[in-house]
């Protein structure tokens, strides 16, 4: 399936290079306006995520009255007794004195931190898999009456709608493409675990990078959700190039690097037709396709950019990019020890190529990055630990 000849590459001014806006958040803080009118105690609302593969709940999206916010949190939903069971009963919790119901842990410490005294909690469902929770929090003890808790249903529904809207939104989008590059290709350019290895690694150099970056948690799920996407247009790229088993010759590496205005066209339609045009979700996507071949000092493609022109999603999938292709086994290389991959990150860094915050920040995390390794091997790499 060839599909370079009908696809047309982004110009330059296409990389999206603004602050990226918020998507779920910014509904969510409209709501909270409207729920103060019918609620007024509620100080701040929250969504929690919960991830199936790795049953963690993170952080997604918070609206509050000030601006103390929790960002970047993860827990697993089995070490929160309370929670598991409240994802089990499928009910709602109210707690009236959150210094006295509440047992230790780094969420209920924030709460108490930032003055919370009264909670209401609900479990939110796609299906038979629990996609998260919602919180609404006061800053008043024994703040929820009985008919406090039957008005915020209807928000409740509401919310949840909006968050399991956007959820199956972006799996789809994620769901569709690989979809179609299953179809389109006659074996995998990549592995599975490649792509969950690039997801994972993403997301660690993004939390670690949150506070100094200023980036929410919203745009830390979609630039997890959508780094696997990266090389999407090599769903292009003629099968004697793209599965050639050694390295690539010059006119052949001009060939392969037309897959990046591929790709971009590809999530550029996608956007067009489902609505995302202008969207968090866009431009999160397209910042990954576009970018995470350039380079720091202007010798990447296909615009050349210089590092201060590379948008931090592009800088953190070039990184992960580079980290997992040195770790694995490739047609033409070996994988390479960790000690090996780290001195060779460092030096692409000081050479400017690579950021050396994504870098630094992604080989901090050695316990995640062993974890990760193990837990998404690819096959031989997985017989070599049994």
């Amino acid at each position: 399936m060839k599909l370079y000849p009908i696809l047309s590459a982004l110009s330059p001014h296409d990389v999206v290079e603004a602050p990226p806006r918020e998507g779920l958040a910014s509904q969510l803080e409209m709501i909270h306006r409207l729920v103060s009118t019918r609620v007024a105690v509620v100080d701040r609302i929250a969504v929690v995520a919960h991830d199936v593969q790795t049953g963690l709940l993170k952080t997604l999206v918070s609206s509050s009255h000030d601006d103390g916010r929790p960002l970047h949190h993860e827990v697993a939903l089995a070490d929160v007794p309370t929670l598991s069971a409240m994802a089990r009963q499928r009910g709602t919790r109210v707690i009236h004195d959150i210094a006295r119901d509440f047992q230790s842990s780094s969420h209920s410490t924030w709460l108490k931190l930032h003055h919370y005294q009264s909670s209401v909690t609900t479990p939110i469902y796609q299906g038979n898999e629990l996609a998260g929770f919602l919180f609404y929090d006061a800053k008043q003890l024994h703040a929820f009456t009985d008919a406090d808790v039957e008005e915020l249903v209807e928000f409740t529904d509401l919310i949840a709608h909006l968050f399991l809207t956007q959820r199956r939104l972006a799996r789809g989008i994620v769901s569709a493409i690989q979809v179609a590059v299953d179809m389109a290709r006659s074996r995998d350019f990549e592995t599975g675990q490649h792509l969950e290895r690039i997801a994972y690694y993403s997301r660690i150099m993004a939390r670690a990078l949150a506070q100094s970056h200023g980036l929410s948690d919203e745009y830390i799920e979609y630039l997890e959700l959508f780094s696997p996407l990266h090389d999407i247009g090599k769903v292009g790229i003629p099968d004697h190039i793209l599965l050639k088993p050694g390295r690539l010759d010059a006119e052949e590496y001009e060939i392969m690097k037309r897959h990046v205005p591929m790709g971009e066209s590809i999530i550029r339609r996608i956007s067009q037709d489902l609505g995302l045009v202008g969207s968090l979700q866009e431009q999160v996507m397209r910042n990954i396709v576009a970018t995470h071949h350039e380079r720091g000092d202007g010798s990447g493609y296909p615009r050349g950019l210089t590092m201060d022109q590379i948008p931090l999603e592009g800088r953190i999938v070039a990184v992960a990019d580079v980290y997992d292709a040195l770790s694995n086994r490739r047609a033409y290389k070996d994988s390479w020890n960790d000690d090996a991959v780290c001195t060779e990150l460092r030096a692409e860094a000081a050479k400017g190529l690579l950021d050396k915050t994504c870098v630094e920040a992604l080989l901090a995390a050695t316990d995640e990055r062993a974890s990760i390794k193990l837990r998404f091997a690819d096959a031989r790499v997985a017989d070599d630990y049994a």
